[in-house]
């Protein structure tokens, strides 16, 4: 089982911080404890911070326009996304995210926008929740905490590096329970690679439905933004087709994917008659060094 790991090296925050020293093991139970032992302090709404403006920005991108039909839709998510409440320390992490790392930063404006357009078509603006904006939002910070070298590598991921990338779901959760106490981005933290079981870490119970639709809404952003290891992002549908082809293999969910296209489409009417169309040829990048992480066979202690 992959349930845990053990820290090859201090874990720290943005301005040097400790949260866990070498040699620690965070497991599923121990990010667990930290969320109900945490006292989360004075909270920030996103907009009173820099991160409005960005957000703003990112729902203007070419590959995200396709989710709305209407001005009054983009308005919709903004307002949900910038009631989030966030604690000083989490700005300052997505604060030194934008500049040592812009493509992650990027990913997390696009995964926010993309997450909450979907719960919005779904749910409607009463029930829209700003925390699931900022699980959102959060839930990759456990990228800050590997290596840039393999963040950055043009080639595809092996050995050593695969495990690195397959330990930030750990780190990031444990990280988000310290500060966030019980809240969605912990669980979105934990679980956006476990890919109906499929992907990675182990864990005791399916995640929630929201959870699956930040998995499924981070995909679609990192498949149409630009990565090191491929020569141009998909286009929407490209993207779309993609994920469409893991939920018929179970690596995705089926039903938060078909939200997506439903959302693609413009969201009118029901989801029950929709249907999926077949995968457009041409639609790929000419390189891709794409490497699907493998949950490792055993616990990593």
């Amino acid at each position: 089982m992959f349930d845990r790991v053990k820290l090859r090296r201090d874990l720290t925050d943005c301005g040097g911080r400790l949260l866990a020293r070498a040699g620690s093991v965070i497991s599923v139970e121990l990010i667990a404890e930290a969320a109900d032992e945490a006292r989360p302090g004075n909270l920030t709404p996103i907009s009173d911070t820099f991160l409005a403006d960005d957000l703003a920005g990112a729902a203007r991108e070419p590959a995200l326009c396709h989710l709305f039909r209407a001005e009054k839709d983009r308005s919709a998510v903004s307002r949900v996304i910038v009631a989030a409440l966030l604690p000083l320390p989490l700005v300052e992490e997505m604060a030194a995210a934008k500049i040592s790392d812009p493509v992650r930063y990027r990913h997390a404006l696009a995964s926010a926008v993309v997450t909450s357009r979907m719960i919005l078509a779904t749910s409607g603006t009463g029930r829209a929740s700003p925390e699931i904006a900022a699980a959102a939002l959060l839930h990759d910070i456990g990228m800050c905490h590997v290596p840039s070298r393999v963040v950055r590598t043009p080639d595809s991921l092996r050995g050593e590096d695969a495990v690195e990338i397959a330990q930030h779901p750990f780190l990031g959760a444990y990280q988000l329970a310290r500060l966030l106490g019980n809240h969605p981005a912990v669980e979105a933290a934990l679980a956006h690679h476990w890919r109906d079981g499929q992907g990675y870490p182990d864990l005791p119970a399916p995640p929630s439905p929201t959870t699956e639709v930040v998995a499924v809404a981070s995909a679609f952003a990192a498949l149409t933004q630009t990565r090191a290891y491929r020569s141009e992002p998909y286009e929407a549908r490209g993207a779309a087709d993609i994920l469409v082809a893991e939920a018929a293999s179970g690596n995705a969910d089926p039903f938060a994917v078909k939200l997506l296209v439903h959302v693609l489409r413009g969201a009118d009417g029901h989801m029950n008659g929709l249907r999926i169309a077949r995968a457009r040829p041409g639609m790929l990048p000419e390189v891709n060094r794409h490497t699907r992480i493998a949950p490792p066979a055993r616990r990593m202690v």
